[in-house]
């Protein structure tokens, strides 16, 4: 057993919040932060694989908005990459929503989609116009509460009070703002086409992570040239510039306590089969693990004031993941890069309802999406499939080695492969032809390389009693452990990234969001 002391922080995971976290104290504080991950590969899920034969594919980015010149988004990816990320916008459509006989597309910037929304839907013109302003308005109660994580104390007090008094829209449920906001159903479907970028279906979600995601793409999308790997890449240099480094195949076990503080960490370097176990220590220890992972496994539950809430985990967001490799030009059927989210009904609930049909061949959604086309220096084209399927139906296989695992299991990858390549078929003909490889991910997968629970992509889910939960916060109860990622913040890559930015922020002092923004800005 070795033990190493040489470090100002060390971070837990490496996915975009730890990685924010890292940079930022690196260039700010100069701090040596040592980030700790379990899997083969830096990045979480915002890192890319390959195969033979050229083709590659990001696991969990696959746009992303506010990244134009300028705004706050890409300020701060600049400024925690060293601008060593270069951002590739999509087509001005960017995303296709296709619906039984009805198909609307969603094009950059506000004015368009709303004009868009009332052509498919000219009876619900004044509607429309007020689900904007409720978007905008569910999205500004976020934003303050993010600000009452980091303000100093006199402020923080009064934007709670406000945001206390004011949380009946935001922390509504998505789908009774739907009914009570637009008469025609199909509307209220179209309107949320994106639900699985948040994770929840319409009746589960509270009305401000919809909003969150909504208006994060008013301005259009954007991808990461050379995939998602470029931001682990860049970031990593700038961590390792201070002293820090990034270590893969480090999987923590425990937070090493001394009385009620944080000291280290105890972890596993696995070597093949093998592992050896090490110790970390630091003054100060930071998690992007995912809260529960946190609180249930790395910590003894003694030590915490809400340890009955953590009897269960969060029922996450799990799904499957078709990584195709393609023998021609996509564009050949008319695709130009832009996302196309297809569903069999406009009842989303009763869509997420059915997920685990795909195991009897039967799809009900699909999110087809195409790595190779939004990629400038992709070697060879690219398509991911996604779509909701139920850790439980497979969990039978969960002790079964990774990649070596059952005939059974690899006859249900089949069968899942078979049924999303069929519907996509059925609204694209000739689809199935480009498709030279394909692999396929499952909630086992993405259990196995991350660690969270069942295989979840998203962390706790957006609904309403989320955002009540004041734990879920950078500081924590065990002295000097914290948390980071999208737990603290919202869901999704700037989700994660904002995160990263507010830990930051508690470590920095009172004011350490607002000294972070200014270093983020290009008029420094």
């Amino acid at each position: 057993m070795a033990t190493q002391n040489e470090f100002d922080a060390i971070v837990i995971g490496s996915g975009i919040g730890g990685l924010a976290f890292a940079s930022i104290m690196a260039k700010l504080r100069k701090w040596r932060v040592l980030v700790l991950e379990r899997h083969f590969k830096i990045g979480g899920f915002t890192h890319t694989f390959t195969r033979p034969g050229g083709w590659s594919w990001d696991v969990g980015l696959h746009y992303v908005g506010d990244m134009g010149e300028g705004m706050m988004g890409r300020r701060l990816f600049d400024f925690i990459t060293d601008a060593g990320v270069k951002w590739n916008p999509m087509p001005d459509v960017y995303d296709v929503f296709c619906y039984p006989s009805l198909e609307v597309k969603a094009p950059k910037g506000e004015a368009n989609f709303r004009r868009a929304l009332t052509e498919a839907f000219p009876n619900e013109r004044a509607n429309i116009d007020a689900y904007f302003h409720d978007l905008k308005s569910a999205a500004a109660w976020f934003t303050r509460q993010l600000m009452a994580t980091v303000a100093p104390a006199p402020l923080s007090w009064m934007v709670s009070a406000v945001n206390r008094a004011t949380n009946h829209l935001p922390l509504g449920r998505t789908q009774q703002y739907l009914e009570r906001r637009f008469r025609d159903p199909r509307l209220r479907a179209v309107v949320t086409s994106q639900w699985a970028d948040y994770g929840l279906p319409p009746a589960e979600s509270a009305f401000v992570t919809h909003a969150m995601i909504a208006t994060h793409y008013f301005n259009g999308a954007w991808y990461p040239a050379g995939g998602a790997g470029e931001i682990a890449e860049a970031t990593g240099a700038v961590i390792r510039g201070a002293g820090g480094d990034l270590l893969p195949n480090h999987e923590v076990s425990s937070i090493l306590l001394e009385g009620n503080r944080a000291v280290g960490v105890a972890a596993t370097v696995k070597k093949g089969k093998e592992g050896t176990r090490v110790e970390f220590r630091a003054p100060v220890i930071v998690s992007d693990a995912g809260a529960w992972n946190t609180f249930a496994r790395l910590l003894p539950s003694a030590a915490l004031p809400f340890r009955d809430e953590l009897k269960t985990p969060p029922a996450g967001f799990e799904v499957v993941e078709l990584f195709l490799g393609l023998r021609r030009d996509p564009r050949e059927l008319g695709f130009h890069g832009e996302n196309h989210w297809i569903f069999s009904s406009f009842d989303h609930d009763e869509i997420y309802a059915q997920r685990n049909n795909l195991l009897d061949g039967r799809a009900a959604m699909a999110y087809l999406s195409f790595p190779s086309l939004k990629d400038p220096q992709a070697k060879r084209h690219t398509a991911e499939i996604i779509a909701p399927f139920s850790y439980r139906a497979l969990e039978a296989h969960r002790e079964e080695p990774w990649r070596r695992r059952s005939a059974g299991y690899e006859a249900a990858k089949t069968r899942i492969t078979e049924a999303l390549l069929d519907f996509v078929e059925r609204h694209h003909p000739g689809f199935r032809d480009l498709v030279e490889y394909s692999e396929t991910g499952t909630p086992l997968t993405f259990e196995y390389f991350t660690g969270a629970p069942s295989g979840s992509i998203y962390g706790y889910p957006g609904t309403p009693e989320k955002y009540r939960k004041r734990w879920l916060s950078p500081a924590t109860p065990i002295q000097n452990l914290y948390l980071t990622g999208t737990d603290v913040a919202v869901l999704g890559i700037i989700g994660a990234l904002m995160g990263g930015v507010l830990t930051a922020s508690r470590l920095i002092g009172p004011f350490g969001f607002f000294q972070i923004m200014r270093a983020a800005s290009p008029h420094r």
